[in-house]
């Protein structure tokens, strides 16, 4: 029985080691359409034994040909690619090549480049604060946006602003779905700019003043950053000023006040109307007011005080 036994455990010894001096084998493919934008071992090659695939497959090599592009490459120089690749996961001696001189390879992948991922964001942009009447509007990344490779299907592209005022989103989230699965879910930083007509100072002008026509113009300004802008010159002209402001600068709601037309104790003029009907007569304020407010004003002539509606500089309207 040793004899045999020992023929049986000589050639089971023989194949071990064949086994074992074989190593990993890298079969080169005549052709390879990958869809990623690196190329990997996996992509180019058959790699035996299997549990050595599950290792190798994935590791990168080089950069792949631009979408739509083939390019060959000689196997000589993948060899070279591949055993720096390796390095660390299997020793260089242990690796033998075999299959094609030469592998075509053929980019296949739907390529996002970054100018199309900002267009994208800027369609949305528009779509969702175009209503706002910007003359200019835009997002601006604060880097360029990585390329992105898409798999064939139908491509769906969602984008989301982390603030609700649009315009002061810091960032824009882009959900890029192919055929209703996630495939990229990324963080644009940048910023969102809306340039619109807004009223600015034509000069430096002090609390308390009231604006004139002169006093300020209109000019385009991005409302990143800015705060409830004034749009119409109309709306700011004959205004009282809360603080001063220097020469050139945004006016918002907040800096702005109805002046005081009518000053306590003033003599102002008394409109009393009915219908068609309207009579006027001299009266005096019992309290300041500005347009719109309810003053009590005494009649000089009944030497009664009635409820008066501020309607102008010394001016000031009743019922009867």
């Amino acid at each position: 029985m040793k004899p045999i036994f020992f023929a049986i455990c000589a050639i089971g010894c023989v194949v071990l080691l064949a086994s074992q001096a074989l190593g990993v084998e890298i079969t080169f493919r005549a052709e390879a359409e990958i869809r990623s934008p690196m190329l990997r071992i996996g992509d180019i090659a058959e790699i035996s034994p299997a549990e050595k695939a599950r290792d190798l497959a994935d590791l990168a090599l080089f950069s792949s040909p631009a979408h739509g592009e083939e390019r060959c490459y000689r196997s000589a120089t993948l060899r070279a690619y591949v055993r720096d690749a390796v390095r660390g996961q299997a020793e260089q001696e242990s690796i033998t090549f075999a299959g094609a001189d030469a592998v075509c390879i053929r980019h296949g992948a739907l390529v996002v480049e970054d100018n199309e991922i900002v267009g994208v964001i800027n369609e949305h942009l528009e779509s969702a604060i175009g209503h706002m009447g910007a003359e200019k509007l835009r997002f601006v990344p604060r880097n360029t946006p990585e390329t992105l490779s898409l798999p064939e299907g139908d491509v769906d592209f969602e984008v989301l602003f982390p603030n609700p005022d649009v315009v002061s989103s810091r960032q824009a989230t882009l959900i890029v779905r192919v055929d209703g699965r996630v495939r990229h879910n990324i963080s644009v930083p940048g910023e969102v700019q809306a340039f619109v007509p807004v009223v600015v100072t034509s000069g430096n002008l002090g609390r308390g003043d009231v604006i004139g026509a002169g006093d300020v113009r209109v000019e385009l300004k991005n409302l990143n950053g800015l705060k409830n802008p004034v749009t119409e010159k109309a709306d700011a002209i004959g205004m009282k000023l809360r603080r001063p402001l220097s020469v050139n600068r945004v006016i918002s709601e907040s800096d702005l006040d109805l002046p005081v037309l009518v000053e306590r104790r003033q003599m102002i003029t008394l409109v009393a109307s009915r219908g068609t009907l309207e009579i006027t007569s001299t009266g005096q304020a019992m309290a300041s007011g500005r347009r719109g407010d309810i003053v009590m004003i005494k009649n000089l002539r009944s030497d009664r005080e009635v409820p008066g509606r501020v309607i102008g500089p010394g001016l000031a309207k009743v019922e009867f």
